[in-house]
């Protein structure tokens, strides 16, 4: 298992992802003066952002479009969905924010061949992570 996001599973050999790329935002605000530059005040961290991307290719895979629709589905209901990967590492809670997919390859009935896909993700607030159970205690 590479990663799980809620119960959808992202394997190998089945729907993958070639990169995981994770933004750590934080917030300022800006206080503004006459003749001078503005002041910038720490306020703190803001919601992170986490971004894969992947192809399936659903003849070798034995998987299919479904896999990919599955997230559309879960990105329709608005909740968040626990993201862990390989190793137990918890991200914390996440919204599905957006879903690209490029189908490619197509046969002579329009399925796919190929199945490109990017999703990116929000972090809920997370300031009841420690309540949320993780599988490497020693990272929690």
């Amino acid at each position: 298992m590479l990663a799980s996001l809620g119960l959808f599973v992202f394997e190998p050999f089945k729907v993958a992802f070639d990169e995981l790329q994770q933004k750590i935002n934080y917030r300022y605000g800006t206080g503004n003066a006459v003749g001078v530059r503005p002041r910038m005040q720490y306020i703190g961290p803001d919601n992170d952002t986490i971004s894969f991307s992947g192809v399936v290719y659903p003849e070798l895979a034995g998987s299919n479009v479904a896999s990919i629709d599955e997230l559309i589905a879960m990105g329709n209901t608005g909740k968040t969905y626990a993201l862990l990967d390989g190793t137990g590492r918890f991200y914390g809670m996440f919204y599905i924010e957006s879903i690209n997919r490029n189908q490619s390859h197509l046969l002579t009935n329009g399925s796919p061949r190929k199945i490109g896909f990017d999703i990116t993700l929000k972090l809920q607030d997370d300031s009841n992570r420690e309540s949320v159970a993780v599988l490497d205690q020693d990272r929690a």
